[in-house]
């Protein structure tokens, strides 16, 4: 009996659920890598590498980023996209639901200080506020003509996935300006991937 309440003492739930937490962050840090892609060599970088001009970076100025291919283009069907679209929102909402429950079972765990409850509840608002502005840029760029949208924002950067036939410069200003008018983010910490 007194091995059981050392062993409770020594990994309490607060420790669980930390390692819970840390769990679930290390995961969407590496879902995030999985959807991070590689910057595609366009004719202006390529000319900049052979001159070894490197440029400063403006507000407009985009860099196209997509799949690493050998002729350097990603193609895939109409209906291949939706799915990447479908599962991906599918991805989002499970890991938003799994965070969520995380944050519901250290409020409702019972032993948690009038301070922990405040931070939990901090952390709740956040989660929700930060649903809400992906729905809202999501729902925008929709509206705004582009085929389909997603959004994933973290505290301090944003990517955006797009479904488009061509993206050029002006749209992916037009990508930024919408997303800057929704949430303040460095315009160096946005990333806009092109689905076709």
């Amino acid at each position: 009996m007194k091995f059981g309440k050392r062993l409770n003492i020594i990994i309490g739930r607060k420790q669980i659920a930390a390692a819970g937490l840390a769990v679930l962050l290390g995961t969407a840090v590496y879902v995030n890598y999985l959807y991070s892609a590689k910057p595609v060599k366009t004719a202006e970088t390529e000319s900049a590498a052979e001159t070894g001009k490197s440029g400063t970076s403006t507000y407009g100025e985009v860099l196209f980023v997509d799949a690493d291919t050998s002729a350097g283009e990603l193609s895939i069907s109409a209906s291949q996209s939706d799915e990447y679209f479908a599962q991906a929102r599918l991805d989002k909402q499970k890991s938003r639901d799994e965070s969520i429950e995380v944050l519901q079972s250290f409020y409702y765990g019972g032993d948690s200080t009038a301070e922990e409850l405040a931070v939990i509840s901090e952390d709740v608002r956040q989660v929700s506020s930060c649903i809400e502005t992906e729905s809202r840029v999501e729902n925008l760029l929709r509206a705004q003509g582009f085929a389909d949208a997603l959004c994933y924002l973290t505290d301090s950067s944003a990517n955006i996935v797009v479904k488009t036939e061509g993206l050029d410069n002006a749209q992916a200003a037009q990508i930024k300006s919408t997303l800057l008018g929704e949430i303040a983010v460095p315009a160096e910490n946005i990333t806009i991937v092109e689905i076709k």
